[in-house]
């Protein structure tokens, strides 16, 4: 019976346990306000959970986000989740910082209990082998390390209980012959009921909306099952497993695993289709290259710090994936019984291929076959090979649990293989640091040698070990036994069983403190403005479309207010809480991506790791803003740039502000200097300065390591020289002291940089920096804001004939933004001919026009913005985005969901009406 047979506990202790152990390992975000602020939690979740939350709780879909990226589908990018039943519970009961906690812990429960029903219902491993699997997959190095990918964990949380689903497949009967077998199963699911449940757990999963966990699950539970069904168990008669049958022998478990995946598709439709579309629009639409898809690999020198537990000492979250050394002892002494055996007989023999492939396909570049499948279509979308690692962590938690319950019938010179590999593992580390010199590493995981309390750890654990195996074989009284593994009754066996969970509980919760998930600070983090955002949006209130901005600065400098926020949070935050703080508030303070969502602004860039940003916005950056062969797959504009980018096309992309910081700016002879508009000048060309403030200056100094002629101020020439006591520094000396109107530096006959430039009243002591082009200081704290005088409207009219922006010197015509919102947008044109209505906006299929009421073409401008042709004079156009994707998919969905009603009525009625 799929119910648990102990006798003694009730069936919900277990569940309720492994709920217990779960707050217990995340104590600090279920009984604190504290948050996670880090990585992609922060610059990502973050931001895109606000707006599906806002929209959610206002009966809203957002089809679109203005935000970011010039524009890009909201709902098509699968990594949001919108669609995730789980996700609308969070949304609607906290802020995006307090949902994910949320959603993080319950879904580590679910994950347990899955993990627990597969072992201890399925595999009928006993219930401390059941638990211990459990644990150790749920709690072990690799789930908890990923729980910042807040998506990815939702899918993998429903990947046991696809396991479960799928282990009773093909398997009829069950009673008394059932108890004859090594590997015991419940009573098997109909093929309809596994059926509806391999679809809706495969559904789930899709609409989680990480790509690369629903296809690591698909891979999972096929090797599981092809696993399963080379495996021969004598059944009395010479039988075999799977039985083979009418439908289609040991090959109908695939089969029906596949019906269900196929019916996911049809489940999940009204995702799939919109993030199929965006797909084809992506950067990544050719897939990624070779060297992308096998980027962090998992590398062979790390595999002492990935694998054995360590204190303080965790590796790059995308390479851990420790074991208690009670959970290694134990997988290695099933694997040796497999091998001895003969992996045919042998139940453990599907755990040990998943930890078999797992470890080989993590390694990546590192293995032959990665650089054959990263050439694959569809394979060439994913990065990260060390996330192969997940089916280490399921394969190796149920080994341990078959381990567990065999501890009694190991031979005694099995031993040797724990202690060898256990022992090699320690020893690869000092020899992978001295490696290291010759192999490079990752700058994202250097290797370390195991501190002191590590090894203290790891001494401690195999003493326990040693001598819960000692008592164990004294107790037993037997020199020889079965190698076989099955579920141990003898009360003796069960209470050491007992122990060694109880020993790997305390080793992963020691381990699993240098984890990211314990690095919770403030919730100020995230719901405290900074002045450059306030900044921002006090002029985007100003504006019916909230011009442009792009931020250039980087995080290196010190916040103005760091010792007033060292004074608040004394005895209250750790050194580590107040450092990630302090971290988030330079990145808010900066705007940086993707905070732009939270703060109702529209910036240039954006970031993404998925299948944003559109192929159309990356080919246009690299055309304009980017340096020459330079492009971005992921946009993080700022990571490419060293200077402001060339004005003109600032202008036409609407980019009212740029963001800097003051890192690189100096001092020279008691004059501060702005360097954060370099300029290139060509020879005896010259350079504008654009804005210049009411400041009475007697003098012009210039930061140059070239030559430079002279300055024109007000039409006034005057030579630049060098300073002989500061080389670099060129001054012109003002006829007389006067407030300037115009101002020009000129090259000499050779090309030159010209790095800053101020104003001095050398008189008064005054000085005042000023920048080339047209750009106005409106804001300087601890980063500052530029305004461009010359910017772009969003929209505006261009002759007819013209194809790009490269060649139109300006707008024509007048054009007049009516309303605006995410997805629509409504504009007044006066033209004296006919012309070409821009948009700075990306262009997108579902995004219709109308003038004057009737429906017009919308073309790309550019390969990315939107366009329309408008006639001569006055006339309203419309824009709104109605993609056809979305309804499409969501009839498909809900005709699925009708059928998966029709089934799980039909089953509710066959189970309750069958003899």
């Amino acid at each position: 019976m799929d119910t648990m047979q102990t006798g003694k506990i009730k069936p919900a202790i277990p569940y309720l346990l492994l709920a217990i152990l779960v707050i217990i390992f995340f104590n600090k975000m279920v009984f604190t306000d504290l948050i996670l602020a880090r990585g992609d939690t922060f610059l990502y979740f973050y931001p895109y959970w606000q707006i599906a939350a806002d929209a959610l709780r206002a009966g809203q879909i957002p089809f679109w986000n203005p935000h970011i990226f010039m524009g890009a589908p909201f709902i098509a990018n699968s990594q949001v989740g919108f669609f995730y039943p789980p996700n609308w519970l969070a949304w609607l009961a906290a802020d995006p910082p307090q949902a994910v906690k949320l959603t993080i812990v319950t879904h580590l429960a679910i994950a347990s209990w899955g993990m627990f029903r597969l072992a201890h219902n399925r595999l009928q491993l006993s219930l401390p082998a059941g638990m211990l699997a459990a644990i150790l997959f749920t709690l072990g190095g690799y789930v908890t390390a990923q729980v910042e990918h807040v998506n990815q964990l939702q899918g993998m949380a429903w990947l046991p209980w696809l396991l479960v689903a799928i282990t009773s497949v093909g398997v009829e009967g069950g009673g008394t012959n059932v108890s004859k077998l090594n590997l015991k199963f419940a009573r098997p699911l109909r093929p309809l009921q596994q059926i509806c449940i391999v679809a809706i757990l495969f559904a789930l999963q899709i609409l989680a909306g990480h790509t690369q966990t629903v296809f690591l699950s698909g891979v999972t539970c096929g090797l599981w099952l092809l696993a399963q069904a080379t495996i021969s168990y004598q059944q009395g008669d010479n039988s075999s497993f799977p039985p083979r049958g009418r439908l289609g022998g040991g090959f109908f478990p695939l089969a029906t695993l596949a019906l269900g995946a196929i019916f996911a598709l049809f489940l999940s439709a009204v995702q799939l289709l919109p993030t199929f579309e965006l797909t084809q629009l992506s950067s990544r639409q050719g897939g990624l290259t070779t060297a992308e898809v096998l980027s962090f690999s998992w590398h062979p020198l790390l595999a002492s710090q990935s694998l054995l537990p360590t204190v303080g000492q965790s590796v790059f979250t995308e390479y851990v994936s420790f074991f208690p050394i009670t959970a290694l002892v134990l997988m290695v002494l099933v694997a040796t019984t497999v091998w001895q055996d003969g992996w045919r007989k042998h139940p453990a023999f599907p755990a040990l291929i998943l930890v078999a492939f797992g470890l080989f396909l993590a390694l990546g570049r590192f293995n032959f076959v990665s650089w054959y499948y990263s050439r694959l279509p569809g394979l060439d979308l994913f990065r990260v090979p060390a996330r192969w690692l997940l089916l280490v962590a399921v394969g190796g938690s149920l080994l341990a649990g078959y381990g567990l319950d065999g501890l009694d019938r190991f031979k005694r010179k099995q031993l040797l293989w724990p202690v060898l590999i256990i022992g090699f593992l320690l020893v690869w580390n000092p020899i992978s640091l001295w490696l290291s010199r010759f192999i490079p590493i990752g700058p994202e995981s250097p290797i370390e040698p195991f501190s002191i309390q590590s090894l203290a750890l790891i001494g401690v654990e195999l003493v326990c070990v040693a001598v819960l195996l000692t008592w164990i074989s004294q107790s037993s009284g037997q020199s020889s036994v079965q190698a076989q593994v099955g579920p141990a009754d003898d009360r003796d066996t069960q209470q050491t069983g007992w122990l060694f969970v109880t020993l790997s509980v305390f080793v992963l919760f020691i381990a699993s403190r240098g984890l990211p998930y314990n690095r919770l600070t403030t919730p100020e983090a995230y719901t405290d403005l900074r002045p450059a955002g306030l900044r921002l949006q006090a002029d985007a209130q100003n504006q019916i479309v909230p011009d442009r901005f792009l931020s250039l600065s980087n995080i290196f400098f010190d916040p103005g207010d760091q010792a007033e926020i060292d004074t608040i949070y004394d005895g209250i935050l750790n050194e580590q809480a107040l450092y990630d703080y302090t971290i988030s508030i330079k990145l808010k303070e900066i705007v940086s991506p993707n905070f732009p969502m939270v703060y109702g602004l529209a910036s240039l860039d954006g970031f993404d790791g998925g299948i944003l940003p559109l192929k159309g916005y990356s080919d246009l950056m690299a055309g304009t803003i980017l340096p020459e062969n330079q492009v971005t797959t992921d946009g993080r504009l700022r990571e490419h740039l060293d200077a402001i980018p060339a004005a003109e096309w600032l202008d036409r992309f609407n980019v009212r502000y740029v963001v800097t910081d003051k890192v690189g700016d100096v001092w020279v002879n008691d004059v501060f200097f702005d360097r954060q508009h370099v300029a290139q000048l060509q020879p005896n060309a010259s350079l504008a300065v654009g804005y210049l403030p009411d400041f009475t200056a007697d003098s012009v100094q210039v930061l140059s390591e070239q030559p430079l002629s002279h300055i024109n101020a007000d039409g006034a020439l005057a030579n630049l020289v060098e300073s002989a006591e500061t080389p670099g520094l060129w001054i012109a000396i003002l006829p007389e002291p006067a407030v300037l109107q115009t101002l020009e530096i000129i090259a000499a006959d050779q090309p030159a940089e010209v790095t800053a430039i101020s104003l001095v009243n050398a008189e008064e002591g005054w000085f005042q920096s000023v920048v080339p082009g047209q750009y106005q200081l409106i804001h300087s704290g601890d980063v500052k804001i530029y305004e461009n005088l010359d910017v772009w409207p969003r929209a505006f009219l261009l002759p007819a004939d013209a194809d790009s922006l490269s060649n139109v010197p300006e707008p024509i015509g007048e054009v007049k933004i009516l309303a605006h919102s995410a997805e629509g947008l409504t504009l007044r044109t006066n033209a004296g001919s006919a012309a070409t209505l821009v948009l700075t906006d990306a262009t997108y299929p579902g995004w219709e026009a109308t003038l004057d009421d009737n429906p017009v073409d919308v073309t790309g401008f550019d390969g990315l913005l939107r366009s329309v042709d408008v006639p001569a004079g006055e006339h309203e156009v419309s824009f709104a985005f109605q993609p056809e994707s979305f309804q499409t998919g969501l009839r498909i969905t809900l005709l699925a969901c009708l059928i998966l009603l029709a089934g799980l009525v039909t089953i509710f009625w066959r189970t309750h009406n069958d003899p």
